[in-house]
C-alpha cells in the first residue's frame, strides 16, 4: 500500500475560516476538530503559558453554553470531547453520532464567537493551570529536567520555553493580557475547521455557513520569529532531582522542521533507531549491553527548527556516558552501515502500519486533515505520506544522518539528589 485515500474537500468562508470536509459513511459517526494557529511559540517573554491556559478557558462557557456544559452536551450522546496545546497549535475536538453533527459545529462556533473571558473564569483556570504545573513539573520526577532541556536546546525563546508556561508569568498575568491574547488569535481567519465521518458535504457546509459565517474576522496576527542559529558548540549540564531515584540523560541534535524535504528520511531514521524492542538503540543499550533500563527518542518534528532526541534511564550507580556514546555510535553507524533490505523493509512497514492505524477513526482523521491544512497548506497531505516514505532510500538516511546528526549535541544529565548542578 503506497497511498492513503482520505477524501478531502476544502472550502473557505468570507471571514477567512478554512473548512476541510472528509466524508466517510462506513460508520454513523462524525468528528469535528478546530485547529487555531496559536501555540506557545506565539507567546512573548513574560507572558508564557497563555495558549495552554486557553485550552482550559475554552470550556468555561460562552453566550449559549454554560461552564463545563460543552462536556455535558457531548457526553449525553456518548461522544468524546477535549483539547490539546503544543508549541505549534491549539486544537479542540469532539466525536458524536452522525445525527448530532449540528451540535458539534454549533458548540465550536459558539465559543469561537462569544467565549466568556471574564475575571472569574480567568482566575479559576489560572489556579487550575498552576496546579497542573505543580503536578507535571514542580513535583514530578524529571519534571524540571523536561523544562530545562528545552531551554538549553533552543536559543530562540519561542521554542525554548515550556508550553505550560512559567510560574511567575502565570501568577502575574492580568485579565487584560489574557483578553488581548484571545482577541488576537482565536478568530475564524486564524483557524481551520475539519469535519470527518458520515455526513453530506453540502449539508455540512450549510451548517458551517449558518453557524460561522457571521463571526467577525480579526486582524492577521503577527507571525512568530522562529529563527534559530546553527548550534556551534556542545552543551552539557547536570541537574539534581530530589524526586528521582535513577539517573537519566536527555540529549538532542538539531533537525529540520515539518515541511523540509528531509522530513521523511527522519521518520525512517526514528523507526530504525528507536521504534520497538528490535530497534537499534533499544536492542543495543537495553537488551544486549544493558547500559540502560529504558531508552526512547526520535524526531520531534515541529513547524520550525526541530530536534532529534534520545532519553535514557540507567540503573542506580551506573554511568550515563556509555548510553550517550552508544547513541553517537549508532548515528555514525547509519552513515557507514546501511540497513539490510530486511531491516529497511521492516521499518517502512512499521511506518505504514502505524500511519494507517492512526487514521482509522473519524475523529483522528478530522484532527489529521486539520493539522495538515494548518501546517502545510494542503489538507490532503496525508494522502501522499506513504508514497513519500516509500521513496526514502538507505542512501537518503545516510545522507541525512551525515548532514544533520553529526553536529554539536545538547545533553542534560539528571542525577538523584537535592544539590543544584551546573555546566560541566
Amino acid at each position: 500500500m503506497s497511498t492513503l485515500m482520505i477524501p478531502v474537500q476544502e472550502r473557505r468562508l468570507s471571514n477567512g475560516l478554512r473548512v476541510v470536509l472528509s466524508p466517510d459513511d462506513q460508520v454513523p459517526i462524525v468528528g469535528v476538530a478546530v485547529y487555531y494557529d496559536v501555540g506557545s511559540r506565539n507567546e512573548t517573554p513574560g507572558k508564557s503559558g497563555f495558549a495552554h491556559l486557553f485550552e482550559h478557558l475554552m470550556f468555561e462557557g460562552s453566550a449559549n453554553v454554560g461552564k463545563s456544559e460543552h462536556f455535558k452536551y457531548v457526553s449525553r450522546f456518548g461522544g468524546q470531547v477535549n483539547g490539546t496545546t503544543s508549541a505549534d497549535r491549539t486544537n479542540y475536538y469532539e466525536s458524536l453520532p452522525a445525527s448530532q453533527l449540528a451540535l458539534g459545529l454549533w458548540l465550536e462556533a459558539d465559543r469561537m464567537r462569544s467565549l466568556e473571558v471574564n475575571h472569574d473564569n480567568f482566575e479559576h483556570q489560572r489556579e487550575t493551570v498552576m496546579e497542573e504545573r505543580r503536578q507535571r513539573v514542580d513535583n514530578a520526577v524529571y519534571g524540571e529536567a523536561g523544562v530545562r532541556i528545552g531551554e538549553i536546546s533552543y536559543e530562540n525563546w519561542a521554542y525554548a520555553h515550556p508550553v505550560i508556561g512559567y510560574w511567575d508569568d502565570l501568577r502575574d498575568a492580568s485579565l487584560d493580557d489574557v483578553q488581548g491574547f484571545h482577541s488576537r488569535y482565536y478568530r475564524p481567519n486564524n483557524a481551520v475547521l475539519a469535519v470527518s465521518g458520515d455526513f453530506e458535504p453540502d449539508e455540512a457546509m450549510a451548517l458551517v455557513e449558518d453557524y460561522y459565517g457571521d463571526i467577525e474576522a480579526g486582524a492577521p496576527p503577527p507571525p512568530p520569529d522562529m529563527a534559530e542559529p546553527p548550534r556551534v558548540e556542545e552543551v552539557h549540564e547536570i541537574l539534581h532531582d530530589a524526586r528521582a531515584e535513577l539517573p537519566a540523560t536527555m540529549s538532542n541534535l538539531q533537525a529540520p522542521g515539518f515541511g523540509h524535504p528531509d522530513f521523511y528520511a527522519f521518520e525512517v531514521l526514528e523507526t530504525l533507531l528507536f521504534r520497538g524492542s528490535s530497534s537499534r538503540m533499544y536492542r543495543r543499550v537495553v537488551i544486549d549491553e544493558r547500559l540502560a533500563v529504558q531508552v526512547s527518542g526520535g524526531y520531534d518534528a515541529r513547524r520550525g527548527p526541530s530536534l532529534f532526541s534520545c532519553s535514557a534511564v540507567v540503573a542506580a550507580g551506573r554511568s550515563l556516558d556509555p548510553v550517550v556514546a552508544a547513541w553517537r555510535e549508532e548515528i555514525a553507524r547509519v552513515t557507514t552501515e546501511p540497513a539490510s533490505p530486511e531491516e529497511w523493509e521492516k521499518a517502512i512497514n512499521q511506518l505504514r502500519a502505524s500511519r494507517v492505524y492512526s487514521l482509522e477513526g473519524v475523529l483522528r482523521r478530522a484532527l489529521s486533515v486539520a493539522r495538515s491544512a494548518l501546517y502545510t497548506g494542503d489538507p490532503g497531505w496525508e494522502n501522499h505520506y506513504l508514497e513519500n516514505i516509500a521513496r526514502v532510500t538507505p542512501e537518503d538516511a545516510r545522507r541525512v544522518a551525515e548532514r544533520w546528526l553529526s553536529g554539536p549535541m545538547v545533553r542534560l544529565d539528571v542525577l538523584p539528589g537535592d544539590t543544584t548542578g551546573g555546566e560541566s
